[in-house]
This record gives C-alpha cells, sequence and structure tokens, in this order.
C-alpha cells in the first residue's frame, strides 16, 4: 500500500491542496500531490473518495471562475501556456473514469456529473485545425465514444 498519498482527512492538508488548485502558479505541485493517489489500493480510494472529488470540482470551478482560456472541456482548445494545467485536469478525469469501480457507488451521481461535461460526450470541435483531445496528448481521450444508436438515426432524419 503506498504511503505517500496525502491524509485528504486531515483539515490542513484538504485545505492546503484546495487552495494551491485555485492558484496557477501552485497548481501542478497539487495536481502532483492528487494524483499519488493513482497508485493507491481500491481500499485507500474508498476511504478518500469523497475528499477527492471535492478536490476534482474545485478544480472545475475554479477554471470557470478564475481562469476560463484553459477550458475545462475537450470541446475547447487552450493557449499553449496552459496546455499543461489541462492536461493534468484530464488526467485526473481519466484516472477517475479508469478507477470508478474503486469509487463507492454513492459517489456515481458526483462523478458522472464530473465526466459527463468533461470527456464523456461524442463530438470533436476542432479550431484552426486543432483538435482539443490531440493537443492534450492523453492517448486515453483521442479515442472518441460512438453515438449511440437512436441519436444516430435522429441525426441522419434531421440532415
Amino acid at each position: 500500500m503506498p504511503n505517500n498519498v496525502p491524509n485528504l482527512y486531515r483539515w490542513g492538508v484538504f485545505r492546503r491542496l484546495a487552495t494551491r488548485l485555485e492558484s496557477l502558479d501552485h497548481y501542478l505541485d497539487a495536481m502532483t500531490e492528487i494524483m499519488k493517489f493513482s497508485d493507491a489500493e481500491d481500499r485507500q480510494i474508498r476511504h478518500y473518495a469523497h475528499k477527492i472529488i471535492s478536490l476534482t470540482e474545485v478544480i472545475k470551478i475554479a477554471y470557470a471562475t478564475v481562469n476560463c482560456s484553459i477550458g475545462a472541456t475537450l470541446l475547447v482548445i487552450c493557449s499553449e501556456e496552459n496546455v499543461p494545467y489541462k492536461a493534468a485536469y484530464f488526467k485526473m478525469l481519466v484516472w477517475i473514469r479508469r478507477r470508478r469501480s474503486a469509487f463507492p457507488t454513492y459517489m456515481n451521481t458526483r462523478i458522472s456529473a464530473l465526466l459527463d461535461y468533461s470527456i464523456e460526450h461524442n463530438m470533436v470541435l476542432r479550431t484552426k485545425g486543432i483538435d482539443p483531445r490531440v493537443q492534450l496528448g492523453i492517448k486515453e481521450l483521442i479515442i472518441v465514444k460512438q453515438p449511440r444508436a437512436g441519436l444516430f438515426k435522429n441525426s441522419q432524419r434531421a440532415t
């Protein structure tokens, strides 16, 4: 069991991480700290699940209020200097999606709210020839889900 994961139930640890996530100056270091959970066992993830999802929600809110130019969705490209910040956020979301079974089922609604808006959609928009999925360089994001049969039929009728 990895011992290097932060103890998110210590109020000071959680609060410092949340504060660092709200500032681009400290954001990448805070994300590195949170991503220590990527090697954690399922029981550790379950233990800290509420706090992990809360921190991920803090990131989403910080994007929306502090720096919209990063784009908290794959439908928006960002400037080159902001790519590391956006890539760190999406690596976190990909990790949550991959390890979703380790999170308690009562958290499914909150997890879906994070994933559905950000990465679980069928659209790919390119601006100036740039695909936001490719821009981030995260292999798991480049694969676009196939549209559901009902959606495909409706779009065919409309054209």
